[in-house]
């Protein structure tokens, strides 16, 4: 069979039931199947957003092109609100103010081994920030990160610097079928060992949990040991996304003999199923001498760090935003059954810095009043709503009251 390739022009998005047959094409992150443009996520892309915000062609994304000069500039023109105390701030600069830790890789692979090597884009924004002495943090698939020249940047930056690693198993054949083009996890957990033994905090990362898919007990201990080994004794975790369930993603599991559907409905259909069933899983790892943190709301009450990612005690808490829904958990959840209100919360958020924005505040307050979103707070195990004022619902924590094992209780 002879492929003909073309050239991408443009991106248009599809109906869910749209069938695309997936292949591995080495470097070549786009191309076309079924007269349909495929992309695989492991590759130097993104789209136009906050997360892109020092890439000089957001308009029409494509490969990325970073200049460094430029994004130097840019958070030159930033630092200089380090510190500051000013009022109405806008939130990237309220961020900075703070010395919130700049995080690489939320929405990109910002190591891809043959692009990053060859242009250290990566290495020098790392050694920028640490000639700065500002923290940092990554999110990577990549072992990259682990080499010489990377872990001395992080190692030198006085502020500070975390690595993430995502990881959701030790299975070679289970990582190939699911992470197309992703390094193998011996070359990303050697990356970790560097790192570790470079004194770098590393956080190893469950993101997602997929049970009858990457919970086998044998599977699960080899990962442990060799994590362990690795010197990681920090992880985060998070239970399949809400929004990915559609067709295709359903259809490229079922080639490989996945039952998506099972998984699917039971992770993420079922929430609070899902969400108890993350929390035992996370307590076979505690149970192994690792700290453990998600924000998955249902767990958040016993999350080994105040915040989801394994670092506060590394940058200090001050160094995070408190005026969000999992701050706004540990809030209640620390005044255990006193009741309390929006107000008390506010006020909390005030005399630690502040909201980001507005817009957050706001959405916080919303996510703080309703019930059966995603992101609501009142997915939280233990918290219970005892009331209502003028600034809406009022919460009180009773560390017993599990509303996911009463729901598992009935149906059983």
């Amino acid at each position: 069979m002879s492929l003909q390739w073309k050239k991408v022009q443009s991106v248009v998005l599809l109906e869910d039931d749209a069938e695309v047959f997936n292949i591995e094409v080495e470097d070549n992150p786009n191309y076309f199947a079924n007269n349909i443009v495929v992309h695989n996520c492991f590759a130097d892309f993104a789209r136009a957003s906050l997360y892109s915000s020092f890439f000089d062609n957001t308009k029409g994304m494509g490969m990325r092109v970073c200049s460094p000069d430029y994004f130097k500039s840019e958070l030159d023109a930033l630092f200089k609100h380090r510190g500051s105390k000013k009022e109405n701030l806008q939130d990237v600069a309220k961020a900075i103010s703070m010395e919130m830790p700049i995080r690489l890789g939320i929405r990109f692979e910002d190591f891809v081994r043959p692009v990053e090597k060859k242009h250290g884009i990566a290495l020098t924004l790392l050694n920028y920030l640490a000639d700065n002495e500002y923290p940092v943090m990554v999110n990577t698939k990549s072992d990259l990160v682990g080499d010489d020249e990377y872990v001395k940047a992080f190692a030198r930056n006085k502020a500070g610097a975390a690595v993430h690693v995502t990881m959701i198993s030790s299975d070679e054949a289970f990582l190939k079928e699911l992470e197309p083009g992703a390094p193998k996890f011996k070359e990303r957990i050697q990356g970790c060992k560097n790192l570790s033994d470079g004194g770098i905090r590393v956080v190893a990362r469950i993101e997602p949990f997929m049970v009858f898919f990457n919970d086998d007990k044998v599977m699960t201990d080899d990962y442990i040991e060799q994590i362990l080994a690795a010197g990681i004794r920090h992880m985060t975790f998070d239970s399949y996304s809400y929004s990915a369930a559609s067709t295709g993603v359903k259809n490229s599991f079922a080639r490989f003999g996945y039952d998506f559907e099972r998984m699917y409905y039971m992770m993420s259909q079922c929430q609070w199923l899902g969400s108890l069933l993350l929390g035992k899983y996370m307590d076979y790892f505690r149970a192994a001498g690792i700290e453990c943190s998600t924000f998955d709301a249902g767990n958040v009450p016993c999350n080994d760090d105040d915040i989801c990612c394994s670092v506060s005690d590394l940058f200090g808490r001050g160094k995070f935003c408190n005026g969000n829904t999992t701050a706004a958990i540990r809030f209640i959840v620390g005044r255990g059954e006193c009741k309390t209100t929006w107000s008390d919360f506010e006020n909390y958020v005030q005399e630690n810095n502040g909201f980001l924005s507005v817009a957050f505040k706001d959405e916080v307050r919303h996510l703080w009043n309703i019930s059966g979103e995603a992101f609501s707070i009142d997915h939280a195990a233990g918290l219970v709503c005892v009331g209502n004022d003028c600034d809406g619902l009022i919460w009180s924590y009773y560390k017993d009251n599990d509303f996911r094992e009463e729901m598992l209780k009935r149906i059983i």
